[in-house]
């Protein structure tokens, strides 16, 4: 039994997506983000209110990448059939991502943008950290590294990426493929 929360902000949809939702046997609708294994949501939730591992199927128009960086599993479009709905369900609730088709189209190819020298280990650690916004001072701490080495593994990503900012650096990293989303 999968057991589905449905946040939209339109009652019509939310009706529509709790009438494919009654039709598959596997499907409980609950009323609790604690009490979800997967949750349904036509927009991303605010910072306040996320769902923690609770795996998020976003039906959406804008474009998947986003929704798969800000935490969702499955980014589908709004136009999905039934059966996609409940696919991105199944699928999200034992861990896969879901992508529509058309969607692959844009991703970054892998090997299409090289490195001259690869970022090491420790470096890739410092750059998931970046992504998630965290400043040098935590990094070091969370690294159990001075601030100043913490400062330097940035500068040395930096210079490795060919970039000048985090954002830069966060961004390069996604369409390399070293940026864990």
């Amino acid at each position: 039994m999968i057991r589905v929360l449905i946040q939209t902000t339109s009652s019509l949809t939310r009706a529509g997506l709790e009438s494919v939702c009654r039709q598959d046997p596997e499907i409980q609708l609950v009323r609790s983000s604690s009490d979800a294994d997967v949750v349904v949501a036509d927009e991303l939730p605010d910072t306040s209110e996320l769902l923690g591992s609770v795996p998020l199927v976003l039906i959406s128009s804008t474009l998947p990448l986003d929704g798969l960086r800000f935490g969702a599993r499955a980014v589908i479009p709004t136009d999905a059939r039934p059966a996609q709905v409940v696919a991105a369900i199944r699928a999200a609730a034992v861990g896969l991502v879901v992508m529509a088709p058309d969607d692959l189209t844009n991703l970054p190819r892998p090997g299409t943008d090289r490195l001259a020298e690869p970022l090491t280990a420790r470096e890739l650690e410092v750059l998931d950290m970046m992504a998630e916004g965290v400043s040098n001072k935590i990094i070091a701490y969370r690294l159990s590294i001075s601030e100043h080495t913490a400062k330097f593994h940035v500068n040395s990503i930096f210079a490795k990426l060919n970039v000048r900012s985090r954002t830069e650096a966060v961004t390069r990293g996604i369409r390399l493929g070293l940026v864990k989303l």
